[in-house]
């Protein structure tokens, strides 16, 4: 199987800067869109096979540090 990788800005490239057209073709709000936009080297997101997954962060460092 083999993986399509993309980024917003290569998607809003591709729609011509439409961040409504990106959101509706990831089905997620405009507002993530505008939040990546500027992740160009996929630091923090990624479009796999036309899903948006997303870097987290250090979800939860705080709780397995009180252990």
């Amino acid at each position: 199987m083999i993986a399509d990788i993309q980024t917003i800005p290569e998607l809003l490239i591709k729609t011509r800067g439409n961040q409504t057209e990106v959101a509706r073709m990831l089905k997620s709000s405009r507002g993530t869109i505008k939040k990546y936009a500027g992740d160009r080297k996929a630091q923090r997101h990624a479009i796999v096979n036309g899903t948006l997954m997303i870097f987290r962060g250090e979800q939860g460092i705080w709780k397995r540090r009180a252990e």
